[in-house]
């Protein structure tokens, strides 16, 4: 005999797969990434782009009837960015655009439920700046310049500009703002590099979540930390680990069971093909995962890099 579901049921079930708004920072990648605040010639321009697979499980509160859900997310991305001088200082304008097309799968009091989203995710801008150990230096300048301690400040923003129905409860987009102020410290050691940082995201409200309801979130606390060993040719390799907590959210007013404690380790290869392009390559997993996502995410990007003017004294006559 079928077994008929409950619609409360089928509604919390629903309501727990919003939580992949938040593992959206897993698949941009933007939230594990080492030599962040290394500095860079001043009018170094940057454009990158980078496709990512994210499977893995989602793990909800143990007293919902929901059993076996993953997911399967594939993401696509273009960056571009571009290196500033401003008060003497290194700085950074950085601009992310994401397409996102993802399947979750899981079984709700013994019956398998599906669902499938496609479209273009939250647009992501960010902006930092050394504040200690890197003054704004001009090409030859950074050629003679030695690393040693480098302290960074940035603020990233997250445009609600993502694909968002009201109507569902799964999207891609967030339908919100996000800001993250996060401090970053880098000390050099010969070949080797020791880099942390640690941020919080602060979210505005949802307004239109599942029709007319209000979602909110508390903040999110992050920490990440890498050991980078310099190779030749410019090229790099680094040990990644970065940790989430907080994030509980609540929708008019009641508090969900969806507190998110994780932590992940991974390593990222970037290998120098010429002087202006770069091939990265990214693995991530779960080590510790409580209510939220337990991903596993294998990237790859491919970036070129050019100082202001380069290309036009390239292609003059």
């Amino acid at each position: 005999m079928k077994t008929r579901i409950p619609l409360a049921t089928v509604w919390r079930f629903s309501r727990c797969l919003v939580l992949s708004a938040c593992f959206a920072p897993f698949l941009s990648g933007q939230e594990l990434q080492p030599r962040a605040y290394v500095p860079t010639p001043v009018g170094l321009n940057y454009f990158g782009i980078s496709y990512s697979n994210n499977v893995g499980g989602l793990l909800f509160d143990p007293s919902l009837p929901v059993t076996d859900a993953r997911v399967d997310a594939n993401a696509f991305t273009l960056a571009f960015g571009q290196t500033l001088g401003v008060f003497g200082r290194t700085a950074q304008a950085l601009a992310v655009l994401p397409y996102l097309e993802a399947h979750l799968n899981g079984t709700v009091a013994d019956a398998p439920q599906h669902q499938y989203r496609s479209g273009l995710g939250d647009a992501t801008f960010r902006y930092a700046m050394n504040i200690y150990g890197a003054p704004a230096m001009s090409r030859k300048e950074f050629a003679t310049f030695h690393e040693k301690t480098i302290v960074g400040a940035s603020l990233t923003m997250t445009v609600p500009s993502g694909q968002y129905d009201p109507n569902k409860l799964l999207n891609i987009g967030t339908n919100r703002w996000g800001f993250k102020p996060e401090i970053g410290l880098t000390q050099a050691i010969g070949k080797w590099g020791l880099e942390s940082a640690a941020g919080v995201w602060l979210h505005t409200a949802n307004n239109g979540f599942a029709g007319n309801s209000v979602r909110t979130q508390i903040p999110l606390g992050s920490f990440q930390a890498h050991l980078v060993r310099n190779l030749p040719h410019r090229s790099w390799v680094a040990g990644d680990m970065t940790y989430f907590t907080g994030g509980r959210s609540q929708v008019d007013g009641r508090n969900n069971a969806d507190y998110i404690a994780s932590v992940r380790l991974g390593a990222t290869l970037a290998v120098t093909l010429t002087p202006r392009q770069v091939i990265k390559i990214s693995y991530f997993d779960g080590a510790i995962a409580r209510i939220g996502a337990d991903i596993r995410s294998i990237g790859i990007s491919y970036n070129i890099i050019w100082l202001k003017g380069e290309l036009n004294r390239r292609n003059r006559p």
